[in-house]
């Protein structure tokens, strides 16, 4: 008879054998090709090491261990190929490999098929970070065990090749349009889709395409847990698509009756809509229980760093024009107003994001590659505008415009590529800046 701790290590293999089964189906045998060697190659390795499957990397800016070229030669030896987020469905090696007959997948899509506990997809514009780490953090509240996974930082795949049993374990997953533009196996217990504008326009060919690509989750759901943002409903008849009858519009519970750190406009959106969804679970209350000492990740629209009398806001987050136009709404009024942003041109109309900096401010300062496309719009309409080469001079520059008093608002509306590794690279500049901030009187 076999000892109890044998007896486990048995049982666990015969578990992953059958957890396994449809990747290892999948591969036919041969080892799996994996393209791209960041965080989500890495999960996606490590994954198929634990379902006993060899995985060939290729990046072509990756180290020793990668192999660089991937041709008609290096396709025929794989039958499954996992491709990172940043590789486009019609990518050159994606195509080789599924003409020479292999399976290509996101790495969320092979997360999918060894993941057993339930799967929470968070998708939208803007709030998508925000919302996943609440949500997982309310649920855990309510003693449902929960981790945050996808975009947010950690894939899921990492989080399954991590854990033994993922059974009991609920999985709130962000995932951007870049990992859903060909969802396939991932199929979400719940969507909560936050909003829906122009962004990534440089990646996805237009807007039905964008729109498509986040669709895909909707296609994929198999409860009737379907909460979204009225613009995505917009969106939906704009583009020729049919939101499911039982989907929600959470009713907005007003800013001023969200708890701390949700009680302004941009981040009430985010707390009405956990709110509705815990309550269909039966645990509303976990909400606002959750809400007691939860900080907002770093660098969203929040409480201001204070020097010299002026009030500076980092919202190095706001990435698209979406983000940015909310948070100058939120700062409406405030005493002279002073607007730093720009970066990479993801070629989305700025008309909309300008002419709400002339109206709520009273100057701009400009950075990145889209300040000269912005200088120009302001200075049509004789609007105070400056471009600054980096982001000690934009502070500096910002701070002198604004004056004892006034208000400096850091909410880029673009990407941090080109001047950033990241938005959070940006923002901790810009939090730098500040701090090394002299008096400029």
């Amino acid at each position: 008879a076999l000892s109890s701790a044998a007896s486990d290590v048995y049982k666990r293999q015969m578990e992953d054998s059958f957890k396994f089964a449809k990747i290892s189906e999948l591969c036919g045998g041969e080892s799996a090709a994996v393209f791209g060697a960041g965080a989500s190659g890495k999960a996606a390795k490590a994954l198929l090491g634990k379902a006993g499957i060899k995985a060939v990397v290729y990046d072509k800016n990756g180290g020793e261990s990668c192999e660089k070229i991937f041709d008609e030669n290096s396709a025929k030896k794989h039958r499954l190929a996992v491709y990172s987020p940043v590789f486009r469905p019609d990518h050159e090696w994606v195509r080789l490999a599924e003409k020479a007959g292999a399976r290509a997948i996101c790495e969320p899509d092979l997360s999918a098929l060894a993941w057993r506990g339930k799967i929470y997809t968070v998708t939208g514009t803007n709030g998508k970070t925000t919302l996943t780490s609440f949500l997982e953090r309310a649920l855990n509240t309510a003693g449902i065990k929960a981790i945050s996974a996808g975009n947010i930082g950690k894939p899921l795949s990492a989080f399954c090749a991590e854990m033994d049993d993922t059974s009991t374990t609920a999985a709130v997953c962000e995932l951007s349009s870049f990992q859903t533009s060909r969802l396939e196996f991932l199929r979400p217990d719940a969507l909560l889709w936050t909003n829906f504008a122009p962004d990534h326009l440089d990646w996805h060919t237009d807007m039905r395409e964008y729109f498509s690509a986040k669709f895909n989750l909707v296609k994929n759901l198999k409860t009737k847990f379907l909460f979204a943002g009225s613009d995505v409903f917009e969106a939906a008849k704009e583009y020729g698509f049919k939101i499911p009858d039982f989907a929600k519009i959470p009713s907005q519970i007003d800013a001023r009756e969200c708890p701390k750190p949700f009680d302004t406009s941009v981040q009430s959106l985010n707390y009405s809509m956990a709110y509705e969804f815990l309550k269909e679970l039966g645990i509303g209350w976990a909400a606002e229980k959750a809400a007691e000492g939860f900080s907002l990740p770093k660098y969203r629209f929040g409480e201001p760093c204070e020097k010299f009398g002026i009030k500076f806001y980092n919202d190095s987050k706001a990435t698209n024009v979406h983000a940015a136009v909310a948070a100058l709404r939120e700062l409406s009024g405030a005493k002279n107003l002073v607007w730093i942003g720009g970066g990479k041109d993801k070629l989305c109309d700025v008309s909309e994001l300008a002419s709400e900096v002339m109206k709520v401010s009273s100057g701009a300062v400009l950075i990145g590659q889209t300040a000269e496309k912005l200088a120009n719009i302001f200075n049509a309409a004789g609007f105070n505008a400056k471009i600054c080469q980096s982001m000690k001079e934009a502070v500096e520059c910002a701070a002198k415009m604004a004056g004892e008093g006034g208000n400096v608002l850091f909410s880029p509306g673009f990407s941090s590529f080109g001047m950033f590794a990241g938005y959070a690279d940006r923002g901790k500049s810009f939090q730098n800046e500040v701090l090394c901030l002299k008096n400029l009187k």
